[in-house]
């Protein structure tokens, strides 16, 4: 089974090699897409995610953070079968938006993220309707951008709420003690991966 992999904002792919490795260790081939996150070029992008895809085995497409609403939008715009795509797990991914992105932007700061709101961090409201199935990974310990920017005692990873990974339609949801960012260095995250790719499910509980 072949993993394509997309990273979030401010990133590079490089940054993604951590977490590739530990999934190449779980048996599977990996592929790592890079993209400007800043000035998403919509048709290359989607285009560089055809190129990864496996013709040969099933393929699954992982996202942290942007690289989810990225994900979504790629599935609304090719459709692809569960045959070529089967399963979607996202990482740290506000599937329905930001809402740091809206007080960013009220502090005269938007520029900062290039076209990525429009593309989807802007909070918006959506619903799973995608026949691949849906994994969505949250941390929970908020170390980041957002307690500096809100006032708020919403659980969060430090850049995105636990609420803000969910949206109606998914297949699972689960929560570990992360950052935003440490979330794709954590083995525990990429055995997780593993378990809802075998499973349809992640491992809740002890």
């Amino acid at each position: 089974m072949n993993i394509i992999i997309l990273h979030g904002l401010y990133m590079h792919g490089i940054v993604m090699r951590p977490l590739s490795q530990n999934i190449r260790e779980l048996g599977y081939t990996t592929q790592i897409v890079t993209y400007n996150t800043l000035a998403i070029n919509e048709e290359k992008l989607f285009a560089s995610i055809d190129h990864a895809l496996s013709r040969s085995s099933t393929n699954v497409l992982v996202g942290h953070s942007l690289g989810g609403i990225v994900i979504k939008h790629y599935l609304t715009s090719r459709k692809p079968c569960v045959q070529t795509i089967s399963h979607v797990v996202t990482i740290g991914s506000p599937l329905q938006g930001a809402s740091v992105v809206e007080r960013v932007e009220k502090l005269g700061l938007g520029a900062l993220l290039g076209n990525s709101g429009s593309f989807g961090l802007k909070a918006h409201q959506d619903i799973w309707q995608h026949p691949q199935k849906l994994g969505s990974i949250a941390g929970d310990i908020p170390v980041g951008v957002r307690p500096l920017l809100m006032m708020s005692r919403s659980e969060s990873d430090g850049t995105v709420t636990v609420e803000e990974t969910r949206i109606e339609g998914m297949t699972d949801h689960i929560v570990t003690q992360q950052t935003h960012t440490s979330l794709i260095y954590s083995r525990f995250v990429s055995q997780q991966i593993d378990h809802f790719i075998r499973y349809d499910g992640f491992k809740h509980g002890s």
